[in-house]
Parts: C-alpha cells; sequence; structure tokens
C-alpha cells in the first residue's frame, strides 16, 4: 500500500489539497486493524531529498530507517493479511498501545488505621501495590502485593479508585481491603524494597504519602469508584 505521507497533507497543490496525510505509525495501526501484519515500512526518496537531491536515486535501505519513515512525499507498506481469525486478531491487537496496570490496596484495620509502607526506590511512603503480573488480575495483584511488601494477608473488596496517568502510561486500580492477619504482625518481606511498614490514622497518612498517592486515597473516599487522571508521577 502506498498512501501520501502526512508532513505532505497540506500541500498547497490543488489535486492535493485536503488530502489525508499518514505518518508511518498511522499506516501501521491503520492496516493492523483490518488484521494486517506489516512486514516493511518505507518512504521511497526520503534519504535523496534530506541530502539536497529530492530527484537523485532512491536508496532503498536508508529510506526503510525509522527516522527517515515520515520525511517523503508517500509512505510505502508491504504488509500480509492474516490467514485466519487468529493471526488477524494478533495483528489488531498488535497496533494497540500498551499500558502498565498496577493495583493496590487501602486497607484500614479496625481502628481506623491504614496500611502505609516506605518505598526505598521511590523513597517514599505509599501503599503497598505494584505492577499486576501476567495472567493475573488487579485484585489479585493487590492481595498479593500487600503481602509481599507489607507481610499482612488482605481480603480485597470492591474497587475504591481507577488511577490513570501519562507518564509512565499506567492504570492503577486501588481496592478496599481489610486484615486477615495480626495487623501487629505487619513488618516488610523485602527489605531491599520496602524499609518500613507501618498502621497510621488517616490525617497522619495523607501527611507522610507521596503527594500523588495522597490524591489517589482522598479521591478513594469521597468518590468512591470514581477515576481520576493524574499528571503527575504514579
Amino acid at each position: 500500500m502506498s498512501v501520501l505521507g502526512a508532513v505532505y497533507a497540506a500541500a498547497t497543490r490543488a489535486d492535493l489539497a485536503g488530502a489525508r496525510g499518514y505518518t508511518a505509525e498511522e499506516l501501521r495501526r491503520a492496516l493492523g486493524h483490518r488484521g494486517c501484519a506489516v512486514e516493511q515500512l518505507w518512504a521511497p526518496g526520503a534519504a535523496a531529498a534530506l541530502a539536497g537531491d529530492p530527484r537523485g536515486p532512491l536508496q532503498v535501505e536508508l529510506d526503510r530507517s525509522p527516522g527517515l519513515l515520515d520525511a517523503a512525499a508517500r509512505v510505502v507498506a508491504v504488509a500480509r493479511r492474516g490467514r485466519d481469525a487468529a493471526e488477524r486478531s494478533a495483528a489488531f491487537f498488535g497496533t494497540l498501545p500498551r499500558k502498565v496496570v498496577a493495583a493496590a490496596v487501602l486497607c484500614r484495620d479496625d481502628a481506623g488505621r491504614v496500611l502505609v509502607v516506605y518505598d526505598t526506590f521511590k523513597q517514599a511512603w505509599t501503599l503497598p501495590g505494584g505492577v499486576v503480573d501476567a495472567d493475573e488480575d488487579p485484585r489479585s495483584g493487590a492481595v498479593r502485593e500487600a503481602e509481599e511488601e507489607a507481610g499482612v494477608r488482605v481480603a480485597a473488596g470492591s474497587v475504591l479508585g481507577v488511577f490513570a496517568s501519562s507518564w509512565p502510561d499506567r492504570i492503577v486500580f486501588v481496592y478496599a481491603a481489610r486484615p486477615l492477619s495480626d495487623p501487629a504482625a505487619a513488618a516488610p518481606r523485602h527489605a531491599h524494597e520496602i524499609a518500613a511498614v507501618e498502621w497510621v490514622h488517616l490525617d497522619e497518612a495523607l501527611a507522610r504519602l507521596a503527594p500523588h498517592v495522597a490524591e489517589q486515597v482522598r479521591a478513594c473516599l469521597t468518590d468512591p469508584g470514581g477515576t481520576l487522571v493524574q499528571r503527575g508521577p504514579a
């Protein structure tokens, strides 16, 4: 398939005015959405144009370089449509954005105290939680992380909040939880990751927690089950 490059979409020539232009990545996604796996992308003449000789010879290998794919009048794709539904689905899902999924617990004991941990990598207090493993659901991941980080077995209930951040591109699920094991026995399981585990009252927790985590806790309590886009780190 050959399409007009994005940088030429705003051409002033009458026959190109208003024409749809594609970046190389947009073309890859468009084909993937139709079940086609892209085997090769090419921007014919890009290298010659950048060298100041638009009519010069094609330099095929250079024209296939990722940095030059959007520097030519046209983008050419060689793609193969999947032979069956499984192959077409694989091509489609291969074009979708990748998001990190994480899960945490807002665990409170009978006295209303909040379980918090000190993360040595982040150098901040946070809620027990982490990245959800492959083939693991978020609730199970939150329960696992609470035991791994804080040494506390918990029962996780409803989702109190869903939090999205753009860097890293991440979704965090925060679950309501209560301890199943003795709160007094809480202790770091991995000292190289977690330096301290404590149960603290809500006001103290909000004062200690990293600002974006404190924002999550407030949102969980004021708008349970809501979704919040966070601009800071997550």
